[in-house]
């Protein structure tokens, strides 16, 4: 599938920065949601990424902590510089909030019902007023990180477009890590 002509109702994820994305997107009227990350676990998280999915030699370290933070603090990772990359998206959600929702992951272990809340308003599907709450709670019951990981598509299933086992992209789900 192109980014430059996705089907109606989709919803696609990327470590794109915004300026890579195909024009056709950034001047549409679709809703991008970013979810931006403190850099220190970024670059812990990017690092345990690394070790589990180019597994190269012997041990547990394919990729010393200290290559990645000086590979991650120059800029030569892919995806680009990380403070670029946030700050793309944190300009063009000031820009057009109503099209693109700037999330902070602290931000949804602080005030996690308020945050589902402000998603599900910025998506066009706001929770009634009634029964809001019991819905929101139904939402974080089933994003509960334990029991994502134990969806069989999340276990054994493979990326379409990476080629990645899903089972790498979830590790502790904590902040400060």
């Amino acid at each position: 599938m192109l980014l430059s002509s996705p089907p109606t109702g989709r919803l696609l994820h990327t470590h794109q920065p915004y300026s890579y994305l195909p024009e056709a997107v950034r001047e549409s009227r679709c809703r991008i949601v970013y979810l931006a990350q403190n850099p220190k676990e970024t670059v812990v998280s990017m690092w345990h990424f690394y070790n589990k999915h180019f597994k190269i030699g012997p041990g547990d370290e394919s990729f010393p902590l200290e290559g990645a933070v000086e590979s991650f603090c120059s800029g030569v990772l892919p995806f680009g510089p990380f403070y670029e990359h946030v700050v793309g998206y944190w300009e063009e959600s000031q820009r057009r909030p109503e099209e693109l929702l700037f999330l902070e992951y602290k931000d949804l272990w602080r005030e996690l019902k308020e945050q589902v809340w402000k998603l599900a308003s910025f998506l066009g599907k706001p929770f009634s007023q009634l029964d809001g709450d019991c819905e929101v709670e139904k939402v974080l019951w089933l994003s509960i990180l334990d029991k994502l990981k134990e969806l069989k598509v999340n276990k054994s299933g493979i990326g379409e477009l990476n080629h990645v086992l899903n089972s790498i992209f979830f590790r502790r789900g904590t902040v400060r890590d």
